[in-house]
Parts: C-alpha cells; structure tokens; sequence
C-alpha cells in the first residue's frame, strides 16, 4: 500500500480547502490529525497490507500533537492487533534544506509487517529538494517508495536515476507520489524502459 499522508493535516486535495484553512499549514490541528488519522488506520486495517509506503509524514514539527506520526500510526493499529514495524527518514537528505525549521521534520515512512522477514534501506538521489527513496526487501522482492520532485525538469532527472538504481534487483515494486501534472507517459517511458510496468494509476492525495 502507498498513501501520500499530507502530513495528516486533513485536507482534500483541493485548491479551496488550502485557501480556506491556511492555519493548519502553519500550525496544524490536533482534530483535523486525528481525523486523517483514524481514516488512514482504517485504510491499513482494511487492507492489513505486508508494507505500507507512506510520503508526507511529520515526525515532530509545531503542525502535529505526536512525537511522529509514523510510530503514532503504528501503535494506534497495534491496538487493533496488528503489529508494524515503523520507521521515518527525512526527505530532504542531508543538505541546507533539511536543518530548517519545520522542514527537518518532514519526512517519510515505512511501515512493514512485524511477521515479514524484511530489511529496510535509504538511498538519496542526486536531483531535486526530495531526494530520499526507501527500498523494503523481502527475500528477491524489493519495494521502492518516493516522492518525486514537482517541476518536470527534475521529475525526469529523478526517474532516470530510479530505472538505475531498480535496474540490479530481481522483482521490483516502485509506488509513491510521482507529481505526474504533465500525465503518466514520462513515468511509463522511463520506468518502462527499466522492465516496470504502470498499474493501477489514479490520484495519491488526498
């Protein structure tokens, strides 16, 4: 499963609801977090999938009432009897970006199965502000989750290094938040071109 969690803010996608609530940008909300919270839980209840891919978490900036919302989640399903593992990693790497207020928490996330015999691993891109991609795998099989960068210049640079970096692996997953405004054909082109076929495409947020 992947799902873009907009930082749990509890938006619906659209324009109106930004222009209409700007606060929860800045400061959050502990209701509209609980909301999108328990429909997230619901979603991976429903599904109890072996990895749950997960952009656009917070792990402990003004906007949320958790010390991270990737271990938040993960204990509000154990209370439902299902065990993740949970982890989160900046998605900025390593560079200015991620040592700025706020933007040091934003992150994201994995949550795998605690029956799975699985190893998690970061890499970092060389192209956009988000860099970071998180491999889980599980015997030949390998999940990638990313964020792709929203200006089409770097989306492309960025793609091109993931049909890289998935090129040596045996069985691959590539799922995420592409920011594909310009329609799929340069995700398929390039991915493609790697042996990955698109499936199931629809919109990630919210």
């Amino acid at each position: 499963m992947s799902v873009n969690a907009g930082y749990l803010l509890d938006y619906d996608g659209s324009l109106s609801g930004y222009a209409l609530r700007p606060h929860r940008a800045m400061v959050g909300s502990a209701e509209a977090e609980r909301r999108a919270t328990e429909r997230l839980v619901d979603a991976i209840a429903d599904e109890h999938p072996d990895v749950v891919a997960l952009v656009e978490v917070d792990q402990g900036s003004v906007r949320t009432s958790t010390d991270g919302q990737v271990a938040a989640v993960a204990e509000a399903l154990a209370d439902r009897g299902l065990v993740y593992r949970a982890r989160a990693d900046t998605k900025y790497g390593d560079g200015v970006v991620a040592g700025l207020p706020v933007l040091e928490h934003l992150s994201n996330g994995v949550l795998v199965r605690e029956d799975l015999d699985a190893t998690v691993e970061t890499h970092h891109l060389d192209h956009g502000p988000k860099r970071l991609v998180t491999e889980v795998r599980v015997g030949d099989r390998s999940v990638f989750g990313v964020h792709l960068a929203m200006s089409g210049r770097g989306r492309r640079k960025q793609l091109a290094e993931l049909a890289d970096l998935v090129a040596d692996r045996e069985r691959v997953v590539v799922c995420g938040d592409f920011n594909a405004y310009d329609g799929l054909e340069e995700v398929e082109e390039t991915l493609g071109a790697a042996g990955l076929v698109l499936h199931d495409p629809g919109e990630t947020v919210p």
